[in-house]
């Protein structure tokens, strides 16, 4: 019979050498052996079957999912709205006084504002259907109770990797800071000035009175719209050792240990979900929600899903009580599990701060499933963070070992109270 022994909690809690020796060497083998695991691509999709059959060794269930979506929208508004507004500058300064040129210039913006608004701060579907679509997969493993199942909670990550953002690379938080407050600045700039010039037909005096401030704005916040303009390196695909390997095999050596030492709860099962495509907007975990509702939101089973994401630094370690740049709210009971499992291995695990991302447990909070997220990266977005610095050489140990702990702390702890 499997043993019934609490999983090992404390803050003196140590992870097997071998299981230390099994995350890194994972993260390894993936990086190096399935390249580019962009949203719907190949590599991503054949990242995933070896996810599948890696925990087919020791769950009693795994199961892949197919999805379709259209990657390229979550990143390729960007582009497309920052021409919005270097056309309608454009407009601003050289129309004639055409009065359809005069409605073009404050409509571009207005859609570039648009984009900003549903595809990147609520993580929206807005111009999707602009972009090729594509097949991306989800995969979900469970070891199973003893007993009958009345709670579940699933530990996840994700597969898929990001283009590289070259303001990242090159200058970090600072220029990364300029790029996205300058590239917000200038899209309401360009929209107010195109309203403006609207209400004024079209012809206003560019260089004298209140319209000099108006123009010379204008001119220099074009600076870091080109900035944004160019944010994503298309050419190079990071390798996402820590953005998101981590958490993929953090979630993976939680049922690893408790099939290595034979352990299974009562009645509560425990699960991994590895999703796809989560930089192109979460889309993976919005599709796994949405097809698995019924399970997910089973009244008879307490579940809960805490999500992990970059779990590079451990001063940095986070509760994700909200996201997609804070217009979604997380479960306050998961977050409260994951505080207890934390003080339960020494760390006292604050909220994150507001910032312009979100991790996986959003696309479930949104459905009114009980999610939260885990993070350890530093919101100073650091020069690794989207970059071809994110390597197998670049993790940290001790940082995959303590949220190993937490998790397994946060099963033991689920299992005897639930959240």
């Amino acid at each position: 019979m499997p043993k019934t022994t609490p999983l090992p909690q404390g803050p003196n809690l140590k992870a097997k050498d071998s299981t230390k020796a099994y995350m890194l060497d994972g993260i390894r083998h993936v990086c190096e052996s399935y390249k580019a695991r962009l949203p719907g691509s190949q590599s991503e999709r054949d990242a995933q079957a070896f996810f599948k059959e890696e925990l087919a060794g020791y769950s009693d269930d795994v199961i892949m999912q197919d999805f379709t979506l259209h990657p390229g929208a979550f990143m390729g508004w960007l582009p497309i709205a920052m021409t919005f507004v270097f056309a309608s500058v454009a407009i601003y300064f050289f129309n004639p006084g055409i009065l359809a040129l005069t409605i073009l210039g404050a409509v571009l913006p207005a859609l570039a504002l648009a984009m900003a608004l549903f595809e990147f701060l609520f993580y929206r579907s807005f111009i999707d259907f602009l972009f090729p679509k594509k097949v991306s997969r989800n995969v979900y493993a469970t070891r199973k109770p003893q007993g009958e199942v009345k709670r579940r909670i699933i530990f996840g990550g994700h597969t898929d990797v990001a283009h590289e953002w070259r303001l990242t690379y090159w200058g970090g938080a600072v220029l990364m800071g300029v790029g996205i407050g300058g590239g917000v600045a200038a899209v309401v700039a360009t929209l107010v000035a195109g309203i403006i010039n609207l209400v004024n037909g079209g012809s206003p005096a560019h260089w004298q009175g209140g319209w000099l401030v108006m123009s010379i704005a204008l001119l220099v916040l074009l600076v870091p719209a080109v900035l944004m303009l160019i944010l994503v390196n298309y050419k190079v695909a990071c390798d996402g050792a820590n953005d998101n390997l981590s958490a993929n095999y953090i979630a993976m050596a939680v049922l690893k240990d408790m099939h290595d030492e034979d352990i299974r709860f009562g009645n509560t099962e425990v699960a991994c979900f590895l999703s796809g495509s989560e930089e192109a907007g979460l889309r993976g975990a919005r599709a796994f929600a949405k097809m698995n509702y019924d399970m997910l939101a089973d009244p008879n089973v307490e579940t809960v899903f805490v999500a992990l994401d970059t779990m590079r630094e451990v001063e940095e370690l986070r509760v994700c009580h909200m996201g997609c740049t804070g217009t979604v709210r997380n479960s306050k009971r998961v977050a409260k599990l994951i505080r207890k499992a934390g003080v339960a291995c020494g760390v006292d695990i604050p909220n994150t701060e507001l910032y312009p991302g979100a991790v996986d447990a959003e696309a479930f909070s949104r459905l009114g499933l009980q999610a939260c997220g885990l993070t350890g990266v530093s919101h100073e977005a650091k020069r690794y963070y989207h970059t071809r610095e994110d390597t197998a050489d670049n993790v940290d140990v001790d940082c995959l070992t303590l949220s190993l702990n937490i998790c397994k702390a946060a099963a033991e702890i689920f299992d005897k109270e639930g959240a």
